[in-house]
């Protein structure tokens, strides 16, 4: 009676060989889908969203902190930070925080981490820049006439990787940036 219970119990248990074989499955599986997901459209696409909306708080902020007013320019896949003291002034390109060069971030170039993101609209009232006062408010700045205009409606810019989309708004008046 007990040789059977024994018998019973040890048929239910894995074997070793078994326990390994499902090991080395999972670890085949999870080589395969785990760097498929760092190479995912959406997954690009939301890091420079998140990139994109740090540059535009930045420029908001230096705008507040220096009294001056800064504009973003939206040209193609790339976009430049520019700075002027006073409406007579020309625009000046500002310098990275981080590697001292002229603010100048390109998208979609090969080899880089988000070489498959595009800038694929930009509507800021009708222009391609969006500026800020030295109070933090958005404007849309007509660059070749130096006109520059109240948004009455959210200042947009859509990304696109593959068939994925997100949209960067800010809020006129408050500038409030969000992701759609």
């Amino acid at each position: 009676m007990f040789g059977a219970q024994y018998a019973r119990h040890h048929r239910r248990a894995f074997t070793l060989i078994e326990i390994l074989v499902v090991v080395i499955i999972l670890g085949i599986v999870g080589a395969i889908i785990v760097p498929q997901l760092g190479s995912r459209d959406d997954m690009r696409t939301t890091s420079a969203s998140r990139m994109l909306m740090a540059d535009l708080i930045y420029a908001q902020s230096r705008a507040i902190s220096t009294q001056q007013r800064h504009f973003v320019q939206f040209d193609g896949n790339r976009y430049l930070i520019w700075s002027r003291p006073d409406d007579a002034s020309p625009l000046t390109l500002i310098n990275h925080p981080i590697n001292k060069n002229q603010f100048i971030q390109n998208l979609a170039v090969a080899g880089t981490p988000l070489e498959t993101v595009k800038i694929a609209a930009v509507n800021f009232g009708g222009q391609a820049w969006v500026g800020f006062d030295e109070y933090g408010s958005p404007f849309a700045y007509d660059q070749p006439n130096n006109l520059m205009t109240t948004l009455t409606a959210p200042g947009t810019v859509k990304l696109t990787s593959g068939l994925y989309s997100l949209t960067v708004s800010v809020e006129p008046y408050t500038g409030e940036m969000t992701t759609q």
